[in-house]
């Protein structure tokens, strides 16, 4: 598909994908559930899938292990390299900037509100979505068969039962909203992860080669498929990727009273506390800084004038990490440095309390 073309082209092809799910994952969450073998499995939701052996659960696992012509493993190692050795700008990147931006998306919106976890559940939330992100990256591409592999799948599974969850209320209105965790929001959210974080980073100051940013854009198409966003909707280049993007902000990105009661959830649940340690206002201040000043309104997010310089210092940090990067020798020490501290950051950071 090529996403240059016009809004009258393109929005017949989104408004479709708005009222399609995940077959594969539907069909085998649908075959856990009448298995029992979620019960017997102590939690492990890919365990589960392989002892149940149905033909639903052998086809979603058929199809996650066999790997396309167009993937290349190698190709994705500057990209893990880069969530790897950026552990702090990273996790404001993802956190303040991509996570909050989903927030903007209203009609997704209405999933999160409903299932609590971006409520009432905000820190255990982050921990699962930032364990999700430190695997792929530490995996230096999810590999079948690997940790970071299964935990993508485990997450396919997941939104899956949120579909299933959904299903069951009587407030959720399909017609309206799209079918939950839809083909579009699914694309949405791993544009978020893909696109949105590239974009807070380089204005976190850490600029990207062209080779770094088709490194991540490679890798997570990858995760895009095993996640279940179909085909069409997996963009073949970091361009074809921001027209994708520019559509899908055109359409969703209206911020409701919902979008901003989880933004507010986020920044009052996170502030003054691990990782970032920072209070409310400078939380607002740098994520408004990240998303841009009209969709960072949409949210509710207020810039303060005494924290206005901590978007402009991060960035000479950034600078200074690019330039000592130029030295021979020191990517791979780099790397693994960050990785440690990023396990802090992510698993010791964002600790689910609730």
């Amino acid at each position: 598909m090529d996403w240059s073309a016009p809004p009258s082209v393109v929005d017949p092809l989104l408004d479709a994908a708005r009222r399609e799910r995940d077959p594969l994952g539907d069909a085998a969450v649908a075959e856990l559930l009448r298995s029992g073998a979620l019960r017997r499995g102590g939690g492990d939701l890919v365990g589960a899938l392989e002892e149940t052996n149905g033909p639903a659960s052998r086809a979603l696992l058929e199809f996650s292990n066999t790997v396309p012509p167009w993937v290349d493993f190698e190709r994705m190692r500057h990209g893990t390299h880069v969530g790897l050795a950026t552990p702090v700008q990273s996790a404001l990147a993802l956190v303040l900037g991509s996570l909050m931006e989903t927030y903007a998306a209203a009609k997704g919106a209405k999933v999160l509100i409903r299932g609590g976890m971006l409520t009432k559940h905000v820190m255990k939330r982050l921990h699962d979505t930032s364990t999700f992100v430190l695997e792929v990256a530490a995996s230096r591409g999810p590999k079948p068969g690997t940790h970071a592999f299964r935990h993508v799948l485990r997450t396919r599974l997941v939104h899956a039962f949120v579909r299933h969850g959904m299903d069951k209320r009587g407030d959720y209105d399909a017609a309206a909203w799209g079918e939950p965790v839809n083909q579009e929001d699914s694309a949405s959210t791993l544009l978020a992860f893909c696109h949105v974080y590239l974009r807070s980073l380089e204005r976190l100051g850490y600029a990207l080669s062209a080779e770094e940013e088709d490194s991540v854009h490679h890798l997570y198409r990858w995760v895009g498929r095993l996640m279940g966003v179909k085909d069409e909707l997996l963009t073949t280049t970091r361009t074809q990727e921001r027209f994708l993007y520019a559509h899908i902000a055109r359409r969703q990105h209206h911020p409701d009273a919902d979008s901003r009661e989880l933004a507010r959830s986020l920044v009052t649940t996170l502030a003054g506390r691990a990782p970032f340690f920072l209070p409310a206002p400078a939380l607002s201040t740098l994520s408004r800084h990240l998303l841009g000043e009209r969709l960072a309104s949409g949210l509710g997010l207020s810039a303060s004038l005494a924290w206005t310089p901590l978007p402009r210092a991060l960035p000479l940090i950034s600078r200074v990490q690019r330039r000592v990067e130029r030295v021979p020798f020191t990517n791979a020490p780099l790397e693994q440095v960050g990785e440690r501290v990023a396990r802090l950051v992510y698993e010791k950071g964002f600790v689910a309390e609730e």
